[in-house]
């Protein structure tokens, strides 16, 4: 009887023990937290099979730019920006993930500072709207505004994508900024091979800040980021490292996104091009 008592006490223990042990390994996976990953955000022509000569007619260009006259009697030192943030595609195998959220945190960081901005989300940032909003935006780069404007979202050669798949050429863009007067004006470009926007938007007053190069990549952070890359990093800068001033911050954009990538076996090129005279104070 005493063999009996000792044999199921001996049993009852290990059982115990292996209900703890249990226990402790459940605990550690309900505690893990989740690790999403980054995500490309890739070529888009990639990703568009349509046939070519519809993506053509889905094409903007240059030869598509009307020319915009600036209101002269905008008033001086107002401030004016545009943000388009494209996450939900015409089609979910197009749709990326914090576009979204990269521009509702530019906005944010654009209204403490004084801009009046226009926003434009996923299904709204339309070519028509988007197009609406940039001859507004145009119209009211007068001499003595400050004009900001700030994409994110899938990027071709050059190109920027709407939600209803459209094109929209660093040629297109060049054309429509032509007449703006302000000489002092911001742009960021959160997304692929978009490094041709430095080239085409450069001029005296501009800091123009590309997640990419003419062949290079830009990504979208895990969830603990909930950003762009290239977004996150410009919204740490101005939130934690103090940069009051646009310049430091781009810099310390680039030196961060190029370590995130570097740390992950990915090649990136992010940078800007600076023709301010001074420091840039959004």
């Amino acid at each position: 009887m005493r063999n009996k008592i000792l044999r199921f006490a001996v049993l009852a223990i290990f059982a115990s023990a292996i209900a703890v042990s249990c226990s402790k390994e459940d605990d550690e996976l309900v505690q893990k937290p989740n690790e999403s990953q980054w995500t490309v955000r890739p070529d888009f022509a990639t990703l568009d099979t349509r046939p070519q000569d519809i993506i053509e007619q889905f094409t903007l260009t240059e030869k598509d730019a009307d020319l915009v006259k600036v209101d002269e009697n905008t008033p001086k030192g107002a401030k004016y920006a545009l943000v388009i943030g494209i996450s939900d595609y015409s089609g979910t195998q197009y749709d990326l993930q914090y576009c979204d959220d990269d521009a509702t945190d530019w906005k944010n960081r654009l209204v403490k500072e004084g801009y009046s901005v226009t926003i434009l989300l996923n299904r709204n940032a339309t070519s028509a709207n988007i197009q609406s909003a940039i001859n507004s935006l145009v119209s009211k780069a007068a001499a003595g505004t400050e004009i900001a404007f700030c994409y994110s979202g899938h990027g071709s050669n050059g190109n920027i994508v709407t939600t209803d798949l459209y094109y929209i050429s660093s040629s297109w863009f060049k054309t429509k900024f032509s007449t703006a007067k302000s000489t002092k004006m911001m742009f960021c470009f959160d997304a692929c091979q978009i490094g041709a926007m430095k080239t085409a938007l450069k001029a005296t007053g501009r800091v123009v800040a590309v997640a990419s190069s003419t062949t290079t990549y830009s990504y979208d952070g895990d969830a603990t980021m909930k950003n762009g890359v290239f977004t996150y990093y410009q919204m740490y800068g101005f939130d934690y490292k103090g940069y009051i001033y646009l310049e430091p911050d781009c810099s310390y954009a680039c030196t961060q996104m190029k370590s995130w990538a570097s740390a992950r076996g990915l090649t990136v090129a992010p940078s800007y091009v600076d023709s301010y005279s001074g420091n840039f104070d959004l």
